[in-house]
């Protein structure tokens, strides 16, 4: 994230760094997952062949209409997300377009191909369907997701990247708790709950600390609007194991758990992507950058007030120097008069 500071006051090798070290990072970050994806999509449809079993599991035939309808509704949210960023005037939120990209593009992609029956469909060690390209495609989001969060408060890039990475221990120790045997599944499953749980601490850190930076007795609305946020988070983000622990445990059906997977998908990421672009809640840089205006403008008027300050000053000098010279000129005149003996002799005591 670029450390925003006041006009001149960086120099070129500041803003060199903070560029590479902020949006330009992250844009290049952006590039590079969606080509890794596009690239393993391709390499898992080419060469992973999937179980014809599980197209139809216990009597419920896998919904590739229902796939379908899901990439329309992530293709809608990211639409909407592309026309707010051709009439963004803010530079800084316009760029956050490029996460947006991550998080619901890939996503379109990938139920894409779902629905079109390309990519492949297999049963894991507990007889149900194990969905590849869903695990992918929550690798490659995750971490965007988890960074775009980030941005909503001073959180330190060593944590954030941390955080990023045990979004991806979640997903794979995930994946591995389904294709492993037993006891094995149950280690990577611990290792996946706690992974999640390291997650979830860092999400509830970053908004509370977003809470304790920017929220104030005048500022009310806007505190609610982050707990707000927080709530949504903590639900969306904590359905996905839920759904995953109950179809683990035999207590939903097939077509339950699908539908389940896939509204909470589409919650968890169109609602990052409708938190950071569309509502009032703002970045660290942009609060940051709204602080530096007011404290500028705050200075602006303080030095306006001196200037006036100093031109009454002046003003009041200049007239008293006036009425003060008018008459002393008259007395030094008559003074030099009477020395000059224009008013006749002028005596001894005098």
């Amino acid at each position: 994230m670029i450390d925003l500071v006041k006009p001149g006051a960086e120099s070129e090798s500041d803003s060199c760094k903070g560029s590479w070290n902020g949006w330009h990072l992250s844009t290049i970050f952006c590039i590079c997952d969606i080509v890794f994806f596009i690239c393993s999509a391709t390499t898992m449809c080419l060469f992973m062949h999937g179980d014809p079993k599980a197209l139809v599991l216990g009597g419920d035939p896998f919904p590739f209409h229902q796939c379908s309808l899901v990439q329309m509704a992530f293709a809608t949210s990211l639409l909407l997300d592309f026309i707010c960023w051709l009439w963004t005037v803010d530079k800084d939120k316009g760029r956050l377009f490029y996460l947006v990209v991550v998080i619901n593009g890939i996503p379109v992609l990938s139920y894409g191909l779902l629905a079109s029956g390309l990519a492949p469909i297999l049963i894991d060690v507990n007889g149900r369907r194990l969905i590849v390209i869903r695990y992918m495609q929550w690798l490659f989001t995750t971490p965007a997701m988890i960074y775009l969060y980030s941005l909503l408060s001073s959180f330190r890039t060593q944590e954030v990247v941390i955080s990023m990475m045990n979004g991806m221990i979640v997903i794979l120790t995930g994946y591995l708790a389904n294709v492993l045997p037993a006891p094995f599944d149950l280690i990577a499953l611990a290792a996946s709950f706690l992974a999640f749980y390291l997650v979830l601490q860092t999400l509830d850190k970053t908004i509370a600390l977003a809470v304790a930076e920017f929220c104030s007795n005048e500022d009310e609305s806007y505190c609610r609007a982050l707990k707000g946020a927080k709530l949504l988070t903590t639900f969306s983000w904590v359905g996905v194991p839920a759904v995953w622990t109950l179809a683990y445990s035999g207590l939903i059906s097939h077509a339950a758990e699908e539908v389940s997977y896939e509204m909470f998908d589409f919650i968890i990421k169109s609602g990052v992507s409708c938190i950071i672009m569309h509502s009032s809640l703002k970045t660290h840089a942009e609060k940051k950058e709204e602080r530096m205006r007011a404290e500028l403008a705050e200075e602006r008027g303080t030095i306006k007030a001196l200037r006036e300050t100093a031109r009454m000053k002046e003003n009041f000098f200049a007239a008293m120097s006036h009425e003060l010279r008018t008459p002393l000129v008259g007395i030094v005149g008559l003074a030099d008069a009477i020395a000059a003996g224009s008013c006749g002799p002028v005596g001894e005591k005098a």
